[in-house]
């Protein structure tokens, strides 16, 4: 599998990247935020191999059950902690083979499944996390929205490929409704939409408009990123719908076929500091599913 190279700025040495080969630890333009990372983009790397099988069990004891994650349902009425308790006392972790790849916080620590880390809560329940996206279709037909880390359960840059051993959010949204989003502090992740079904490339990457975030960075010292990115469709020659996601009067927007402002369209794989730079702290995300200007 081709991984995604890096160009290390400032003498940081980490960085994030999804399977496309692009994502971006976003650069302020204030003076506070020392440390930043760019990111070169690269072509979707080809699909991931499989994972081997598991041994089978040599004795009759019966496993401990996996921890399973609430459904959307279950989450109406009830605050529900992240598995595991939190990115509170994790410390970032790195993957250094050929390349430097920041791997950040998964949602697997004390045993929970991949991708635990991000969650669907009720509108109700904003004020009790600290990183939350409201994702609303303002179009006329239905969108499904998928929502991955950008790292996979194999720890290599497979989080947005539709593959075995792991589970993305998955959700539709009628025209005019929201869903609430909430992500874990250390994650980088990418919610992918598009009408009534994802569309996967050849091969099983997700498409559509990503919404790519850096939720409350360890490796940039707390500070958050989002934008919107057509990078992946658009090198596939795939149909692009419209996003538009929003944060302190500032915009990323991509409107349907692909044209961008201040957002990752074709052509734009080498750049950085495109999109929104968060101070340290919580934050709220407003992103308009389906977004025509």
């Amino acid at each position: 599998m081709q991984i995604t190279n890096f160009l290390l700025l400032a003498g940081a040495l980490g960085a994030v990247a999804h399977p496309s080969g692009h994502a971006h630890l976003h650069r302020s333009a204030e003076a506070k935020r020392e440390v930043f990372v760019k990111n070169i983009h690269r072509e979707p790397i080809p699909k991931p191999s499989p994972p081997p099988p598991k041994p089978k069990p040599t004795s009759t004891t019966s496993a401990a059950p996996e921890p399973t994650l609430p459904s959307l349902g279950d989450l109406i009425n009830e605050f529900i902690p992240f598995c595991g308790g939190g990115a509170a006392s994790r410390k970032s972790k790195r993957v250094t083979d050929a390349q430097v790849m920041y791997t950040g916080n998964l949602g697997t620590d004390g045993g929970c499944p991949w991708n635990s880390n991000i969650m669907a809560v009720a509108e109700s329940l904003l004020g009790k996390y600290q990183y939350t996206q409201t994702y609303t279709n303002v179009a006329d037909v239905p969108y499904q929205v998928v929502c991955g880390n950008k790292m996979g359960a194999d720890r290599q840059l497979t989080g947005m490929f539709k593959v075995p051993g792991q589970k993305q959010l998955i959700f539709t949204l009628a025209p005019g409704e929201s869903k609430v989003v909430v992500v874990d502090a250390n994650t980088q992740g990418i919610c992918a939409f598009a009408p009534n079904e994802v569309p996967l490339t050849k091969d099983g990457q997700y498409a559509g408009n990503w919404v790519e975030y850096d939720a409350g960075s360890d490796a940039n010292k707390g500070w958050s990123g989002a934008d919107c990115s057509s990078l992946v469709a658009q090198a596939y020659k795939m149909d692009v719908p419209g996003c538009k996601v929003s944060h302190g009067g500032i915009d990323s927007i991509i409107l349907p076929g692909g044209k961008g402002t201040n957002a990752y369209t074709i052509g734009m794989e080498k750049l950085d500091g495109i999109g929104l730079n968060i101070i340290p702290g919580p934050w709220h995300l407003e992103v308009s599913v389906g977004f025509s200007g």
